[in-house]
């Protein structure tokens, strides 16, 4: 790349310094909120307490940001390098949940929820962080193209027919913060939502997001159920002048569980190195609404605006 393209990109590439989410723990989730059994993780999963820790290990987006112009290619895999195929990192293990359960996919903010825009000298994103969509698969191909997968409708009958849709939900759950951010809702939410270490009155801990998940009814006991947290955070045309016609931007997560008959009540022993102490799951996860529920609504710099759309009844229904 010459050093004219590389001046011409680094404006937009400026834009995402912060811009970075993946999930970070799934947690089974109670009829009264509390989360419960041992937690469970993405594939190839890497902890952010380590020292050293270098984000691309988890950050996967889609499409690359040097790509002019900025929209999603029929061949854009879905999937970090390190999570085309099931595996798990040493001491971070598959989630397991029971047919039916609902579980809770668990992400950092970092701003996007907290900080007007979404960020810092942001413009033209989406609402509420813009959409989280969650599908899943018994049938996962390593060669998964976002394309793809955003067809597939909560029924099962979209795009190739070999996954649905479960969960549609804005980014921010109405809950969760960063520290030291400075935004003024991340501090009327520290108030609101206190998140100390346990065991230690007056400490704070940053409050993950979450995004809530019922686990289909059909799954078979003894089999990997693969799952993809697709967060859609466009830019829409004619709001940023160095992206004027808009752009794409996806980050997602690939995960698989363990169907099992029943979740072990006992206490997780598998915990981030920084564990958010938090106990219960948001007070609406089994209502949770969205700005929109279409995954093709905003595809292609289509533009972000949405009219909200209840999403109350896609986890009674699966």
């Amino acid at each position: 790349m010459s050093f004219h393209q590389l001046a011409a990109i680094a404006p937009i590439v400026l834009g995402f310094a912060s811009a970075h989410a993946w999930i970070e723990q799934l947690s089974n989730i109670a009829p009264n909120s509390l989360y419960f059994g041992e937690h469970g993780y993405p594939r190839s999963f890497v902890d952010k307490g380590r020292l050293g820790f270098d984000q691309n290990a988890n950050l996967w987006m889609i499409p690359p940001i040097e790509r002019q112009p900025p929209v999603i290619h029929p061949t854009d895999l879905l999937c970090h390098p390190s999570q085309r195929t099931a595996n798990s990192s040493s001491g971070y293990p598959r989630l397991n949940a029971a047919p039916g359960g609902v579980f809770a996919m668990r992400y950092a903010e970092n701003g996007h929820a907290t900080i007007p825009g979404g960020g810092k000298d942001l413009l033209g994103k989406p609402a509420m962080g813009g959409t989280v969509f969650v599908f899943g698969t018994s049938q996962p191909h390593s060669e998964e193209t976002l394309s793809n997968v955003l067809k597939w409708t909560p029924n099962g009958s979209g795009g190739d027919r070999r996954g649905m849709l479960l969960a549609a939900q804005n980014f921010d759950d109405g809950r969760c913060y960063q520290l030291g951010n400075g935004a003024t809702l991340a501090a009327v939410r520290r108030e609101r939502f206190p998140n100390p270490l346990r065991g230690q009155p007056g400490t704070e801990h940053e409050l993950l997001c979450e995004s809530d998940v019922k686990l289909p009814e059909s799954v078979e006991v003894g089999q990997l159920y693969t799952l993809y947290w697709v967060w859609q955070w466009p830019t829409a045309a004619g709001k940023d002048p160095n992206i004027p016609n808009g752009r794409d931007e996806y980050y997602t997560s690939c995960i698989d569980i363990d169907v099992v008959r029943e979740v072990s009540q006992l206490k997780s022993t598998h915990t981030l190195l920084q564990q958010d102490p938090m106990p219960t799951a948001v007070a609406d996860f089994q209502s949770r609404t969205a700005l929109t529920t279409d995954p093709l609504a905003m595809y292609s710099t289509a533009g972000v605006a949405a009219t909200p759309v209840s999403t109350k009844g896609l986890l009674r229904r699966i």
